[in-house]
């Protein structure tokens, strides 16, 4: 298997939050730092940052796929590629590595109603795919679009798993989780 490479996907507006989230601290470390550190804890030999600062989107309105398709464009074909937003702090390392232990012998892999994190193997479809759901006015950008064109693996999110997934989208919400604005 080609080395893991891991992408923090911080390039929202955070119009919610009123701030740029990968700058908010938690626990004393940035949130971009904190998942930083996680991917590499999971086995990421290189980790790239979409928006705050990282990799240049080609298409700046794109959402989540416009920093994927930011990745994918400098990496090989083959390469795999574990996914996190900047904004879910609870992930841990064991749930990562559910997703690339399960993801060795498919196009991709994530867990049920769950659009991040998840982890994938670059293609020449998931090219084409990001090119042109990001290029057509009419196209659905959701991920879960890209899951199911692209025949993704669906997993059952661990039992008990529901705190890992949350995000922090607002003020209340990232200080409930017990960050400082």
């Amino acid at each position: 298997m080609a080395d893991l490479v891991g992408l923090v996907l911080a390039g929202g507006q955070s119009l919610r939050m009123g701030r740029d989230k990968a700058d908010l601290i938690l626990d004393n470390e940035r949130l971009v730092d904190r998942a930083t550190s996680l991917l590499k804890n999971a086995g990421c030999k290189k980790v790239l940052l979409s928006g705050a600062g990282g990799l240049d989107d080609r298409y700046p309105k794109g959402g989540p796929l416009s920093g994927i398709d930011a990745a994918v464009s400098i990496l090989p074909d083959l390469a795999k590629i574990l996914i996190i937003p900047v904004d879910m702090p609870n992930l841990s390392n064991t749930l990562l590595q559910v997703l690339i232990k399960k993801s060795i012998d498919t196009s991709g892999v994530y867990f049920r109603s769950q659009p991040l994190p998840f982890c994938m193997t670059i293609s020449e479809q998931v090219r084409d795919h990001l090119h042109e759901a990001l290029t057509k006015t009419d196209s659905d950008r959701s991920l879960f679009c890209l899951f199911q064109a692209l025949k993704f693996t669906q997993l059952l999110p661990p039992v008990n798993s529901e705190q890992l997934f949350e995000n922090c989208n607002t003020p209340e919400q990232f200080t409930a989780m017990g960050g400082r604005l």
